[in-house]
């Protein structure tokens, strides 16, 4: 059973109340709690920047890409909060309740390297796997292009699903098949 500060900063990270959930936090509730149905709120925060990522794919699928200033705007609540829950000390490394996916596999799967970065400054590690035993890098080059990192054809890729795969690649990820050798 959640407290009612623990329900109410579930309920400021998914309407993006970033001052609501600054609040919470600087008056000492810890964020390191899992409800029971949505997981961590580090995951919480995490999950919901596919919001974001759907409005940026949405624009680019009617020809009309967003400028790097209007997803920044978007993004920037998103970013707001994940930082919130970082300087509260909350443990990017918790897995959601059915532990099958994690923070930075939210933020990758969403496509946010200003995210993805923040998260493996942190020191999570990128080669966590998932309930089918892949790497967040194998999973989440099968969730844009179902296919392992190692043979996209970039020329299919989004900026951001590029730039994000290429951060983890750079800070250590590697494909499930170069784990398991």
């Amino acid at each position: 059973m959640l407290t009612t500060e623990q329900e109410s900063l579930i309920q400021g990270i998914e309407s993006l109340d970033v001052q609501g959930v600054q609040s919470l936090l600087k008056d000492g509730l810890d964020p390191n709690f899992i409800d029971p149905e949505k997981g961590p709120p580090i995951s919480i925060a995490c999950d919901g920047i596919f919001q974001w990522w759907e409005s940026v794919c949405e624009a680019y699928e009617s020809d009309k890409p967003l400028s790097d200033e209007e997803k920044n705007k978007k993004l920037a609540p998103h970013i707001e909060l994940l930082d919130a829950l970082i300087i509260a000390k909350a443990n990017v490394h918790l897995w959601d309740a059915d532990e099958f996916y994690g923070p930075l596999w939210d933020a990758a799967s969403a496509a946010c390297v200003p995210a993805v970065e923040r998260l493996l400054k942190e020191k999570v590690d990128p080669n966590t796997k998932d309930d089918e035993d892949l790497t967040i890098l194998s999973s989440i080059s099968q969730l844009f292009f179902e296919c392992d990192y190692d043979e996209i054809d970039w020329s299919q890729a989004l900026p951001e699903e590029q730039k994000t795969l290429e951060i983890l690649r750079e800070y250590g990820a590697k494909m499930s098949k170069e784990v398991n050798l």
